[in-house]
């Protein structure tokens, strides 16, 4: 006999759906901003000549690329209010932890494409009298950037698909609000597929918006 599919729970139930897919995209969107000004940060201490800069950007994108993220999720949501005497909330673990997580990803990335740049544009920028921290910003930075964006946007589908992570420490966001409506009449298969399909569909929408960006800027 075949399985009786029935979405009467997920229809009933659509603004709770609808609350935590809100809340996944809102929990993305922090994160990502600021897992890339973490990144860009990170990345040209990492390039920097001062071993006071390299070496501790070098141990911290060592430290939070291989960690899983759930553990640093785990650790900030459990450890930090026995340390600091600071609660925090499901929302501050998970956006803390998976900008942090993210920013060592995104530097490698930014480094990756500054590292990818021509020795002559740096020595033709400081030719034309640029300091070197216009040259970084004027000249190097505007063209890693653009070399990266597929390589940003693969870590920024992947940092999407972590904060269905957050609902492990009771974050309120899609995979939390598929469990609550599969709770409610015992409908696991229904719910969360259609959690399922309401990602890839934001998913898909990413990808279409970074493959209209990237194509813009290969013709600038």
């Amino acid at each position: 006999m075949g399985y009786a599919w029935d979405f009467s729970s997920v229809i009933r139930y659509k603004h709770v759906l609808i609350e935590g897919l809100l809340g996944t995209l809102w929990l993305a969107a922090l994160a990502v901003t600021t897992a890339m000004v973490v990144g860009i940060v990170v990345a040209l201490c990492r390039i920097s000549a001062t071993w006071l800069l390299s070496w501790p950007a070098a141990a911290i994108i060592a430290f939070f690329r291989n960690i899983p993220y759930i553990v640093q999720l785990f650790w900030f949501f459990y450890a930090v209010p026995v340390i600091f005497g600071v609660q925090a909330s499901p929302f501050l673990a998970a956006y803390a932890s998976l900008s942090l997580y993210g920013g060592a990803y995104f530097a490698e990335i930014y480094r990756a494409g500054i590292r990818s740049l021509d020795r002559g544009q740096w020595e033709g920028a400081k030719a034309i009298g640029l300091p070197m921290g216009g040259v970084m910003r004027h000249v190097i930075l505007p063209q890693a950037l653009r070399r990266t964006v597929p390589a940003l946007t693969t870590q920024t589908i992947e940092m999407v698909k972590l904060t269905t992570v957050a609902s492990s420490v009771a974050y309120f966001d899609i995979l939390y609000a598929g469990k609550l409506i599969a709770d409610q009449d015992f409908r696991p298969i229904e719910a969360y597929t259609s959690v399922a399909i309401l990602l890839i569909g934001a998913l898909l929408i990413l990808s279409w918006a970074a493959s209209r960006l990237e194509a813009r800027l290969r013709r600038a």
